[in-house]
């Protein structure tokens, strides 16, 4: 069936009842339930009171009918921006619809946070959204796998128009779900037109037939007549109740109306084209076929409008009554309350023996798993018998056959399918192999990961952890070698780690695995083997919380506050001038206190770091001691980083970009005699 265009009947020529009446008054009452919030909508738009306005004009039919279709409260959902009908089919009040729109106080979508028309509701298992095209199918992936692990026959709803398909994000959604036989019902709304752009200019193919050639059972239908959409989806939807995995509907809808409330459809549309447009109507089409089946008289018709309209002005009324988000709390629910802040106890170590970094992890990773079944990972060949392209999770899935797998070579999809299953109540551990490839996942750890928490104020959150390898003098020249802790530092709700020890390696790691948040954890290559890093293990009670650095040596002379690899650099010259190195561990939170103490007992400070200066995370550290110790100063405050180039594979100019011991020892004479 995959790839099969279902013909609809003609609405003017049907005579057979295919949906029951019942069914069919249901349907028309809750689109004319959307026509009439649509329309006091755009009274209020005009009015300049909604700042986003994308109607689902044209799309009514297919939202209502699939959710009367599914089971609300049990299955989930992940819309796209113009399906205010899913949310008001599932049951959200209108007042509340009203109250999102508005941005007002009380908005439970998100508090005035979130863009209009994205809805959010736990009750409803309604996912709060964002604006970005396509990156709700990766998370929606994600709950679906955690709803197959559950054992659950609950379904996953994801949708969007035509366009969003061009999206890599798409096909990588198409491409895991198919794989692992996941319930997940992808829904595309085809009107024709990703704002101005035709299809024609997206694709030369139908997304139906895209999406079947990756193995995925996909059908076309028409999205404005209910009768083939009835007939075709409950058996699809109760195969993919009983594991039968994933399937795509393609719905043929019209778009009524602008593409929103910013645009202007008759610059780019015909008079013509939009006539026949208006003749699919869905909720007009279904007025003839009720009217002309003696099932609904136009008096009752009427008057079930003016009733809903009514309804509908009055919660309008009362959300436009609401006074708008109060002030003083923006920055609240970017975490979570409870946050991996304890007091650290020292170490009781198993062994006098030293481990490695990579070992360290391993067995930290390994305690966690023990610790808490809802751990899963995945990665580009992290599975045994390689264990990951240095080891770090071998032995693994030999212990976790069901809890550790390889993952296809798609960054984005590694964490985007992460943060769905974290909201389905696991906590995905997931490895990007090299920091300089995760480039492709930043979409989803800018504008999706962090922000759930914050947009939907604190109703949903994705606790997970994303390991990756980084830095430099591997000879792994310009895309083995980046440290990108600055560029993920910039966007809240991210935990930033990076341990420069084997102890602190499992201290962290079980720290990331027991937090509430997303965490970034970095490995420095270099330090996986190197003597330099081995130490003994501690215990599996042993934990680091975040936000607190450790000094690696006592001096009096300058403080050097460093990370990662370049701990070693400045431990090297450390004891030639009286040195006080400080190791932060975590770059989010960063340990200002202890930072602080040491320069104003040194006076004099240098940070050093092996990323490019510029922007470098050092950057931040030198703008907070100069705003919190100035006075406190003898001489400015120096950087040390790489130069502004990128890192070279030949070992001689490898050195010559990366900061060296003796480019450190120079500039520290520099900061002594000043």
């Amino acid at each position: 069936m995959s790839g099969k265009s279902m013909g609809a009947t003609n609405p003017q020529n049907a005579e057979r009842r295919i949906v029951p009446d019942a069914v069919v008054l249901e349907l028309y009452k809750k689109m004319l339930g959307v026509f009439c919030i649509e329309e006091r909508l755009k009274i209020l738009t005009r009015q300049g009171k909604v700042s986003f306005l994308a109607s689902t004009r044209g799309h009514e039919k297919i939202q209502v009918g699939t959710v009367m279709l599914m089971r609300p409260r049990h299955d989930w959902f992940f819309p796209y921006y113009r399906e205010k009908a899913i949310a008001y089919a599932l049951g959200m009040p209108i007042r509340d619809i009203f109250l999102h729109m508005l941005s007002r106080e009380g908005d439970p979508s998100s508090n005035g946070r979130n863009m209009p028309e994205h809805f959010s509701s736990r009750e409803l298992n309604l996912v709060s959204q964002t604006a970005c095209t396509g990156t709700q199918y990766l998370p929606a992936v994600g709950m679906a796998k955690a709803l197959k692990k559950d054992g659950s026959d609950a379904i996953v709803y994801v949708s969007s128009g035509e366009g969003a398909t061009s999206e890599g994000e798409f096909a990588e959604a198409v491409n895991w779900a198919t794989r692992e036989e996941l319930p997940v019902l992808f829904v595309i709304q085809n009107n024709g037109y990703a704002i101005s752009v035709p299809q024609n200019a997206q694709t030369t193919s139908d997304v139906h037939r895209i999406a079947a050639g990756y193995g995925l059972p996909s059908y076309h239908v028409d999205g404005t007549w209910y009768e083939t959409l009835y007939q075709t989806l409950p058996p699809l939807i109760q195969r993919m109740r009983e594991g039968g995995g994933p399937v795509l509907i393609e719905a043929q809808v019209v778009r009524l109306e602008s593409h929103s409330s910013s645009d202007d459809q008759m610059k780019y549309r015909s008079e013509e084209e939009m006539a026949r447009a208006r003749e699919r109507d869905p909720i007009m089409q279904t007025e003839r076929y009720l009217l002309g089946r003696g099932i609904m008289a136009q008096a009752a018709m009427d008057q079930m409008r003016a009733e809903l309209q009514a309804e509908v002005n009055q919660a309008a009324d009362e959300a436009d009554a609401a006074p708008a988000p109060e002030v003083g709390r923006i920055t609240t629910k970017i975490y979570s309350d409870r946050t991996p802040f304890f007091e650290q106890k020292a170490p009781v170590y198993v062994s006098e023996d030293t481990i490695s970094m990579v070992e360290a992890l391993n067995r930290g990773l390994r305690e966690e798993m023990e610790h808490n079944p809802k751990i899963v990972m995945w990665g580009e060949d992290i599975a045994d018998p390689k264990g990951g392209v240095f080891g770090v999770t071998r032995g693994l899935t030999n212990m976790y056959p069901d809890r550790v797998q390889n993952s296809p070579l798609a960054e984005a999809s590694i964490v985007g399918v992460a943060g769905g299953m974290a909201v389905g109540g696991y906590k995905p551990i997931v490895e990007i192999q090299f920091a300089d490839y995760s480039w492709p996942g930043f979409m989803q750890m800018r504008n999706e990961i962090p922000t759930l928490r914050w947009r939907s104020y604190g109703v949903w959150s994705n606790p997970m952890v994303v390991r990756m390898a980084c830095g430099g003098r591997i000879k792994g020249g310009p895309f083995h070698s980046q440290c990108v802790e600055a560029m993920y530092a910039h966007t809240p709700g991210w935990y930033i780690v990076f341990p420069s020890n084997a102890e602190d390696a499992k201290g962290l790691i079980k720290t990331a695995a027991r937090c509430d948040d997303p965490v970034l954890f970095l490995e420095h290559k270099r330090l996986y083997r190197h003597i330099s890093s081995k130490t003994r293990e501690p215990n599996a009670d042993y934990r680091i919380p975040f936000g607190k650095a450790t000094i690696k040596r006592e001096g009096n002379a300058a403080t050097i506050v460093t990370w990662g690899a370049t701990v070693y650099t400045a431990l090297e010259v450390a004891d030639e001038f009286d040195l006080e190195v400080i190791d932060l561990r975590t770059i989010v939170p960063m340990d200002d206190e202890l930072v602080f103490n040491s320069v104003k007992k040194t006076n004099r400070v240098l940070v050093l770091h092996e990323d490019a200066v510029t922007l470098g995370w050092g950057a931040e550290v030198v703008a907070r001691i100069a705003a919190n110790c100035f006075d406190d100063l003898d001489a400015p405050v120096l950087r040390l980083g790489a130069k502004d180039s990128f890192v070279a594979s030949a070992v001689s100019i490898e050195d010559e970009v990366l900061p060296s011991v003796e480019d450190f020892r120079r500039e520290v004479t520099r900061l002594l005699e000043y």
